[in-house]
């Protein structure tokens, strides 16, 4: 099997798993964690859901922002997909046997506006995000530290507008801004950790990409 991809196939592989990234973290997101020796109990996607904007900020540094921000729609109209087809299968009639439908019932069912404001906090912050990293790449090369801040400002924009609009009257201000903390948190330990693979996927990426005139 050929593993030498080219500039464009590399492009492909990294849409692939940024769909993917947000997808699983919409999906897995119905699951709560507690995380006891910190006292911290968040939704399972923040597992994963670092990874969008890890790899927004890639796409945006090697590709263009343009390149971006098509991806994020692209990443949006997937999960978009998603939600239609499992929240299709609900619907349909299950013959007797099938014991499933309240475990589908549970894991599928959308909350309109849990929903909404995952997409609102999603377009936002990615574009935030794509948008400071193009702004701060154009003089010189990839900053470890400085990207690292994009990403971890997009992600506190992300979990104000997420966290906010799905829990504003739902939970006291107080609890709303602890989640907001323990979540960006989370998020920033696991954008830190993934660092070093995220600077090797940014030189895997730009190798053999095309010289501009």
């Amino acid at each position: 099997m050929d593993l030498n991809f080219d500039f464009t196939e590399k492009r492909v592989i990294i849409t692939a798993f940024f769909c993917m990234a947000f997808t699983i973290a919409n999906l897995i997101t119905v699951k709560i964690i507690s995380i006891d020796f910190i006292g911290m109990e968040t939704p399972a996607g923040v597992l994963i859901y670092p990874l969008v904007y890890i790899l927004t900020n890639v796409i945006a540094k090697v590709y263009g922002e343009s390149a971006a921000r098509r991806t994020i729609i692209l990443g949006l109209c997937v999960d978009i997909l998603f939600v239609f087809m499992t929240t299709l299968i609900l619907f349909l009639p299950s013959p007797s046997f099938y014991t499933g439908d309240a475990s589908l019932q549970f894991v599928f069912t959308q909350t309109p506006r849990i929903l909404v404001a995952s997409y609102i906090s999603y377009l936002i912050g990615n574009f935030v995000n794509a948008r400071i990293t193009t702004i701060v790449n154009k003089s010189g090369g990839y900053s470890t530290v400085k990207n690292l801040g994009v990403i971890a400002f997009s992600e506190l924009i992300d979990n104000f507008i997420f966290i906010g609009l799905a829990f504003i009257g739902v939970y006291s201000v107080v609890d709303i801004l602890i989640m907001i903390f323990s979540h960006w948190v989370l998020s920033l330990i696991w954008n830190v950790i993934a660092q070093p693979f995220t600077n090797k996927t940014v030189e895997w990426a730009e190798k053999g990409k095309p010289v501009e005139a």
